[in-house]
């Protein structure tokens, strides 16, 4: 997994704790009592992540990471295709039976507080993206 751009590391906790079946089953039960995904379970199914400030109120986040590079913390200055760690399937069901099962990267990009994609269409998200991040 690579930086998309410039930027310093705002979130890479070291203490992931790897998702049980028993949190994976609480975490579904919770949701479906409330009728959403609250934001802390939400926070929990996106496993290891790395979160970096660009400026301009641009954040990338990355999740389901299977690792975190040694040099990347919090307060880290990264620099664009730096590695930062590896894809995996940390926080997803699928985690639970299997290391390889389900295995992506889950990328975001957030400007002033809104994730780019949000009820829009794949291509309209890829647009945008590309108008993003040059």
């Amino acid at each position: 997994v690579l930086a998309v751009a410039d930027g310093t590391v705002l979130r890479a906790p070291t203490d992931y704790e790897p998702l049980t079946g028993a949190q994976a089953n609480a975490w579904a039960a919770k949701s479906q009592s409330l009728g959403y995904t609250p934001p802390e379970v939400l926070d929990g199914y996106r496993g290891r992540q790395i979160w970096i400030d660009h400026g301009d109120n641009l954040v990338s986040r990355y999740a389901h990471l299977g690792s975190i590079a040694p040099d990347i913390e919090e307060g880290a200055q990264v620099t664009r295709g730096q590695v930062m760690g590896t894809v995996g399937n940390s926080g997803t069901p699928g985690s639970v039976q299997s290391k390889t099962y389900d295995v992506h990267l889950h990328f975001e990009l957030w400007v002033d507080g809104h994730y780019i994609g949000q009820f829009l269409r794949p291509i309209e998200t890829r647009e945008w993206l590309e108008r993003i991040v040059r």
